[in-house]
């Protein structure tokens, strides 16, 4: 999944939820924006035997989650919600309205309230056959919310026990890894549970959040490796992650890597900023990669340059400019590599303190997990409950010998290109897409396969952040691209073992 576009999704979902409304909605959809709950696979093959009411009285208003009220006003309405018929009849629309009302409590600063609303959302009795799902959906939210809790209140040690615990109900997930993460990374030590959850990510999808994490902890030589492969794994390369790597490769002391990583990446940034003169947004955007990946090959040759002992140079470099927009580790640790040698001048960024800026980088992480940026996100795409038939659905798109599934080449050959279409949460479509790709290997021979490109059709429905059509490309033990990717491998037998059940194949039709 590209996060770039989940970021883009959410903010025009965000901008959409300014719009007026004309009809006066009920408190149930000035709460969280959607009405009654009710599906087929709920009250049609299940039956309402099982999940009682289901809520099914009261008005029948259509989903609108511009009508979404924010703050006191939004705790109001999920307050009053509770006494509406279509909740009090169904146990899990009612987690749901406890979890957006916790939502809003953490949004104005009311963090014990909106525990209180997360425990009870996550310990509802719902019936038997909705709770895998119940506790995979509104239970990942309700932990995830707890975490967040527990940060704010500068807890966390606390807030990584209940970050893994949500991880750990999901653990294919890569939405929810990916938020359970933001919590852990605050810290710069890795703890062992984060590292496997790194680890996690790390095959799930080939980004840098594992090595953005080992620059934090210090762990140059790993992150260096690690954003080795993300290159690799990307079609047209990426001069500002090569850039990031020739400093992080200056970091961990290998200076024949940083000097020829240096090199390759200034032709490209050359290459880069003939395109970047002009006004329009191609412009923009290439004078934008120049000027970050500029100021990284900046801080790589300050720190060759005081590897080779070359202290003038570094100098030169560090005292023309007083700020940097470069990530804080990295800046960091030249400056007081830099000052180990040279001491504090007071010129240029020589006079900074590595200390405050990795703080102050900090603090800015912090804000983001507060307030209404954070909430939006909550309430938009954070899991909520997904039919319980939706992997039966899925079930029968993947089922071997996947006849149906398109599969084609890509990369001249490099790579093979697998899709998907149906719509689903976004982690309920990566598991299955993980399987389809197993009993596509399968297929193949193979034992284990990498996951080198992924592209999707964001929606945001009722569940959450939603995919409508995945592709990915993905690579095996013969391909070429295998030896950069092969740190990344998934196992088949892992997946089918420990996923596949969860997406079983349509019964066999009898013969006549």
């Amino acid at each position: 999944m590209n996060r770039t576009m989940i970021r883009l999704a959410l903010t025009a979902a965000l901008l959409a939820s300014t719009t007026p409304v004309l009809a006066a909605p009920s408190a149930l959809l000035r709460c969280d924006g959607f009405g009654r709950r009710v599906s087929t696979g709920e009250s049609v093959a299940r039956g309402l035997v099982i999940l009682g009411t289901l809520g099914l009285f009261g008005s029948a208003e259509a989903d609108n989650p511009a009508a979404r009220e924010t703050g006191d006003k939004g705790i109001q309405a999920c307050t009053d919600a509770m006494a509406d018929q279509r909740v009090t009849g169904n146990p899990i629309r009612r987690a749901e309205v406890f979890l957006a009302r916790g939502f809003r409590h953490y949004e104005m600063g009311h963090f014990a309230a909106a525990e209180e609303d997360a425990k009870t959302a996550q310990t509802m009795v719902v019936p038997d056959p909705a709770k895998p799902a119940f506790d995979r959906t509104v239970g990942v939210s309700a932990l995830l919310l707890q975490a967040l809790i527990r940060t704010a209140e500068n807890k966390p040690e606390e807030a990584e026990t209940l970050a893994l615990a949500a991880a750990a109900r999901r653990p294919w997930g890569n939405f929810t890894i990916e938020q359970a993460l933001t919590v852990l990374m605050l810290s710069p030590t890795i703890s062992p549970g984060e590292a496997k959850l790194l680890d996690r990510h790390f095959q799930l999808w080939p980004g840098s959040m594992r090595a953005q994490a080992r620059e934090a902890a210090g762990d140059w030589a790993g992150a260096a490796s690690d954003y080795a492969a993300v290159i690799k794994a990307r079609v047209e390369g990426d001069e500002v992650l090569e850039a990031r790597r020739a400093a992080v490769l200056a970091l961990a002391g290998d200076t024949a890597g940083a000097e020829a990583a240096v090199k390759a990446v200034r032709q490209r940034i050359d290459e880069l900023a003939t395109k970047a003169s002009g006004t329009d947004n191609a412009a923009q955007v290439a004078g934008q990669k120049v000027a970050r990946a500029d100021e990284m090959v900046q801080l790589a040759r300050a720190q060759l340059a005081l590897l080779a002992g070359r202290t003038d140079d570094a100098k030169a470099v560090l005292a023309g400019r007083e700020r940097w927009l470069a990530p804080a580790p990295i800046v960091a640790r030249v400056i007081a590599n830099a000052q180990a040698k040279l001491g504090n001048s007071g010129i240029g960024s020589l006079s900074l303190d590595p200390a405050k800026v990795l703080a102050d980088a900090r603090a800015v992480k912090l804000n983001d997990l507060s307030g209404k940026k954070i909430v939006g996100l909550m309430m938009i795409a954070w899991p909520r409950y997904e039919d319980i038939d939706k992997a039966n659905d899925f079930g029968k798109d993947i089922a071997l010998p996947v006849p149906q599934v398109k599969q084609e080449t890509a990369r001249d050959g490099a790579t093979l290109k697998i899709g998907l279409q149906r719509e689903g949460a976004t982690d309920t479509g990566n598991e299955a897409m993980l399987v389809l790709a197993a009993n596509v290997a399968a297929t193949r021979g193979a034992a284990e396969y990498a996951i080198v490109q992924r592209n999707s059709s964001l929606r945001l429905p009722r569940e959450g952040l939603s995919d409508a059509f995945q592709t990915w490309q993905i690579v095996f033990p013969t391909d070429a691209l295998w030896e950069s990717q092969k740190g990344r491998s998934i196992s088949i037998a892992a997946v089918q073992a420990e996923l596949a059940p969860q997406f079983p194949a349509p019964p066999p039709v009898a013969k006549r």
